[in-house]
């Protein structure tokens, strides 16, 4: 008897599946501006992704049709049938639904239902996307210069930026600072990393499990986070002397959304949600090192006729990503070294494919995807250092581990497109891509193997307009310092800072005073009895009249707390750097090459680059030697000391250090 009522649980047992569920409207209404529909469609999105979005449209065209949440009722309704909602993507219409197979019939029957198929299945072409931009193509090259000397700072994570002069807008203090930047993978281990301890992360989400958990947890296998904390640390990881990310300064936001043990359809779909989500918080940039092509057994494949750019779920949503004004970047593939092995969404119009290439930058991997796409465009788009990168280990914080593969070159690419945006945040998407090709290696033989080549960051950002860095600023006694730096095709030959107070009413203009041995424009601000919070800005000129405000939006400033560092000061201001500072007592306040207000001693910091001697001299305005002293010292070491200046009366002055080999530096200080 036990027996035949086991057997007929276990018969009578149901089981459900995974389906798509696509909607033939978004509810009743019209959508207008004040509309029921349009305010919903509204509230959905961000106001960060509506002042992105302007890239792309009209002001008056920025919330879309395709804003609109699924309808409310139609999920309730499912729900009561007995499906159990596991993603809403609100761009297609539709939902992912679990529910027992027989009940098919009865949501088919459904009047507000159009489609619904096994998410096993393709996505049938009248269910994606009409119409998509598509952009011109550029002739695009540039000379590259290669040093694989390591850099201290960088660790042998160096050649993997220095090849797209990503190192070049760093030293410049722009290392995407004020940028979101979304990933989309596996998992990310980051918490308890010592690497990501300075790392911002916006938010995170878990779409496989509906959760925000994106690290390894129950069920999981063992690697699922490894590849996308990989990825994750290559462009956001930040420990110097080991690895700096190509990126690390930008604010992030992380999906998981691919399954490690399985390839399937269902992971489209988390990816395709992902994307929705990453544009309602307002991300600019999204980097995505995962393709699809081949799939499980009991899933149905893509042909290669399918890879025409819009024909697949997630190149669909990358176009549709891509006319709301943000940029996608996208691992090639590592099917080659044949033709049109190219994969989705890599693929797709909107995307940015990334290739790989040796640490030299002159042979393409053999791995490597190619294009043609079915339709003929050229892929891939760029390409970035695919072996021996540089990146973390998700199972021990102590190890450093170097990655193969386009996964590894895509995070590259994307943190150059995260400085560069950081440096103009006006840039659309085409823009971007068109100015790199004007700065790319192989600009004039574009071609399927090496797409327009590996670009130049660097070149592209001071050609395209005036390149500002962040500030740059320390405290120094009683003042605090303000630094940028600046470059242009042209050069700049005034650089006005605009600040205030919290408290005062309006802006006083400073013009800021200009090194000309560390090529940067400073200002010495003073602390005030009652304001210790500024807000500023700049604008820069060159001289063949071109201007340049800091930030750039007119609405926005800079904020600085006196007496704090901020943190591009150790990469912008390199070790070459000479800090002539504060002494010892409280109550002096040295600020060179400015003004001195003390009888004590000078204490100075300078590199003795390859000196084992140093002079320092103090000469008055008619040339005549006040003080002079020979230090002995390391080469290629920092050297400090001071000098007492209670002999030296009122006036200006210079100082001079000279090292064996090299020019001598001088500053002109004034004691008062």
């Amino acid at each position: 008897m036990f027996i035949f009522l086991l057997i007929l649980l276990v018969t009578n047992q149901s089981y459900s599946e995974k389906y798509r569920i696509f909607f033939k409207d978004k509810g009743d209404g019209n959508f207008y501006r004040g509309s029921y529909l349009y305010k919903l469609a509204e509230n959905s999105i961000s106001e960060r992704s509506k002042h992105r979005r302007l890239k792309a449209f009209p002001k008056d065209s920025i919330v879309t049709f395709a804003d609109i949440p699924i309808n409310i009722d139609y999920l309730k309704i499912i729900k009561a049938i007995g499906g159990e909602i596991r993603l809403a993507l609100k761009w297609l219409n539709y939902v992912v639904v679990e529910i027992e197979p027989e009940k098919i019939r009865e949501l088919n029957e459904l009047p507000f239902v159009r489609n619904i198929q096994k998410v096993s299945e393709k996505i049938p072409k009248n269910l994606l996307f009409n119409s998509l931009k598509d952009f011109d193509k550029l002739d695009l090259k540039k000379e590259i210069f290669l040093d694989v000397t390591e850099n201290l700072q960088y660790g042998e994570s160096y050649n993997q930026l220095r090849m797209l002069s990503i190192d070049k807008l760093h030293s410049f203090g722009i290392l995407g600072d004020g940028v979101l930047v979304g990933l989309i993978d596996s998992g990310f281990r980051w918490k308890k990393h010592k690497g990501f301890n300075n790392v911002k992360v916006v938010a995170e989400y878990d779409f496989l499990n509906n959760d925000t958990i994106c690290e390894n947890q129950d069920g999981d296998a063992p690697s699922q986070d490894a590849h996308g904390t990989m990825v994750f640390s290559i462009i956001g990881g930040y420990l110097p002397g080991r690895l700096i990310g190509s990126a690390p300064f930008s604010n992030f936001v992380l999906s998981k959304t691919e399954s490690i043990p399985f390839e399937n359809h269902f992971e489209e779909d988390c990816f395709a949600a992902a994307l929705e989500w990453m544009d309602s918080i307002g991300v600019e940039i999204i980097s995505s090192s995962l393709g699809y092509f081949r799939f499980d057994s009991t899933d149905e494949n893509y042909f290669f006729s399918d890879l025409n750019g819009k024909n697949t779920l997630v190149s669909a949503y990358a176009n549709f990503a891509q006319s709301l004004g943000i940029i996608l970047v996208s691992s090639a593939g590592n099917k080659g070294p044949s033709d049109s092995t190219i994969q989705a969404p890599a693929d797709a119009i909107g995307e940015i494919a990334i290739g790989a290439i040796n640490p030299s930058g002159d042979s393409v991997l053999k791995f490597s995807s190619r294009g043609p796409t079915a339709d003929g465009r050229i892929k891939p788009d760029f390409l970035a250092q695919g072996i021996s990168v540089i990146s973390f280990a998700a199972g021990n914080p102590d190890t450093i581990i170097k990655g193969t593969g386009t996964s590894v070159a895509c995070p590259i690419f994307a943190g150059g497109v995260a400085c560069l945006l950081s440096a103009f945040e006006e840039l659309s998407p085409e823009e971007v891509t068109q100015l790199l090709q004007n700065y790319s290696s192989n600009k004039d033989n574009p071609n399927n193997t090496f797409g327009w080549g590996v670009p130049d960051f660097f070149k592209t950002a001071i050609n395209y307009d005036i390149l500002i860095s962040n500030p740059i600023t320390f405290p120094i006694g009683n003042y605090q310092r303000i630094i940028f730096k600046t470059k242009f095709k042209y050069p700049v030959n005034k650089m006005i800072l605009f600040i205030k107070g919290v408290s005062e009413p309006s802006y006083t203009s400073f013009l800021m005073n200009y090194s000309e041995y560390y090529d940067f424009f400073y200002y010495d601000l003073s602390l005030n009895d009652i304001d210790s919070t500024y807000y500023f800005y700049v604008t820069a000129e060159s001289i063949d009249g071109k201007a340049r405000r800091k930030p750039f939006n007119p609405e926005s400033t800079f904020v600085i707390k006196f007496g704090e560092k901020s943190q591009n000061t150790d990469i912008a201001l390199d070790n070459n750097f000479i800090l002539l500072s504060r002494n010892k007592s409280e109550n002096s306040t040295i600020i060179l090459p400015t003004v001195l207000k003390t009888e004590e001693d000078l204490f100075f910091d300078t590199p003795t680059i390859n000196s084992d001697w140093l002079k320092v001299s103090i000469f008055n305005l008619f040339g005549e030697v006040l003080f002079e002293k020979i230090f002995e010292t390391q080469p290629n070491k920092r050297f400090s000391s001071s000098i007492n200046l209670g002999n030296i009366a009122k006036g200006t002055y210079f100082l001079v250090i000279y090292r064996k080999g090299n020019k001598p530096e001088t500053f002109k200080f004034i004691k008062i």
